[in-house]
């Protein structure tokens, strides 16, 4: 089959719909047909549709719908740009409203990459209903109230500190309704719901994120409405590769991103292990036994907590807070004791402890 091509429309933006699905702004709904991928402002279509001019009429087979291509407004001015938020024209939705049947899957994906749904065929116990994304929940609500969420990102601070404070570049409202009613009911079938983290050097520290947040601590969070409260949804997953997060769920809702310290003490080590700054293979680099300078490092370490160095026979040789708002995670120990003096050479006993958290090791000291 020979599907329509747009004709006035942008084919990237920030929100695609990927499946048998077509969005409406009329009352009357069509049956969507196979063909060619069709865009309009922030969204692409994939439905045998056709951009009949100037972003006011979409047509497709049999059916007209009028007011379904968004175009988007630069600060110059009319026009199309791939950042910022889609902004509605006269009788347009905003956000886009997109109309799935009951018996299709239904994926909804910001193309900017901030977020994207799935849902398996019969999750909604409706024939036809809308799936609309909204990106900004707090400044332009749908179907919650921005206090709650906002009473919310306060417990939430008070409870985990900084680190898990609410980005608003990290939250989406996924709402569903239809003429009748919102759906605010679980799902027959689970859905699976990625939202996106920016970590554009590579760090493992989420931009712009003071104290720094490892994206490595994202997890995916609902708004527990009636309680004002973040829920934490089981099963959910950091792809570091996509820079992503993906979590299971089971309803429409206000969905976040929020990191929590990073108190986990497995990984850590010291290096390099014997320390022997004066023997034949000295120096910092790899494989070297260490320099004066360098002294002994402590990598992977918690975001909170201290270092401890101990004598064999548990005598206190040196305690090491680690510092707040450190983003590369190593302390250094300059091989002194807490008076100043150089440790002794021997074995050593290091632990690290974080709350409730505590991992120990063995290092040797040869001057």
């Amino acid at each position: 089959m020979t599907g329509y091509t747009s004709s006035s429309s942008v084919e990237s933006g920030a929100l695609r719909v990927l499946a048998a699905a077509a969005f409406l702004a009329a009352a009357a709904w069509p049956r969507p047909a196979a063909g060619a991928l069709a865009s309009g402002g922030e969204y692409e279509l994939e439905a045998s549709v056709r951009d009949s001019g100037g972003g006011e009429k979409l047509l497709g087979g049999e059916y007209l719908s009028r007011g379904s291509a968004g175009q988007l407004l630069s600060e110059e001015g009319p026009g199309l740009s791939l950042a910022g938020a889609y902004v509605s024209r006269a009788g347009f939705y905003n956000p886009p409203h997109f109309t799935f049947q009951k018996g299709l899957p239904a994926v909804v994906v910001f193309n900017s990459g901030s977020a994207s749904l799935t849902l398996p065929p019969a999750s909604i116990e409706k024939e036809t209903f809308d799936i609309t994304l909204n990106k900004d929940p707090m400044g332009e609500p749908v179907a919650v109230d921005p206090q709650v969420i906002s009473e919310a990102n306060g417990k939430m601070e008070m409870n985990e500190g900084s680190w898990g404070r609410l980005f608003n570049r990290n939250i989406t409202e996924m709402s569903i309704f239809d003429e009748q009613d919102h759906w605010a009911r679980p799902f027959a079938r689970e859905g699976l719901l990625t939202m996106n983290y920016q970590d554009v050097n590579g760090d493992g520290v989420l931009d712009g994120s003071n104290p720094p947040v490892r994206v490595d601590t994202l997890r995916t969070w609902v708004l527990n409405e009636s309680a004002a409260m973040w829920a934490k949804l089981p099963g959910s997953a950091v792809n570091l590769s996509a820079r992503a997060v993906t979590a299971p769920f089971r309803a429409p809702g206000v969905y976040a991103l929020l990191g929590m310290v990073d108190d986990s003490v497995k990984d850590t080590y010291a290096y390099p292990v014997p320390f022997r700054p004066n023997g034949p293979r000295a120096g910092s680099g790899a494989g070297q036994t260490g320099s004066e300078a360098a002294g002994i490092t402590f990598t992977n370490v918690p975001q909170v907590g201290n270092i401890e160095i101990y004598t064999l026979d548990g005598r206190l040789v040196r305690k090491l807070a680690i510092p707040a708002g450190l983003v590369l995670p190593e302390v250094k120990w300059d091989v002194r004791t807490e008076g100043g003096q150089r440790a002794a050479s021997g074995a050593y006993i290091w632990r690290v402890v974080s709350g409730s958290n505590y991992k120990t090791g063995k290092l040797m000291v040869i001057w």
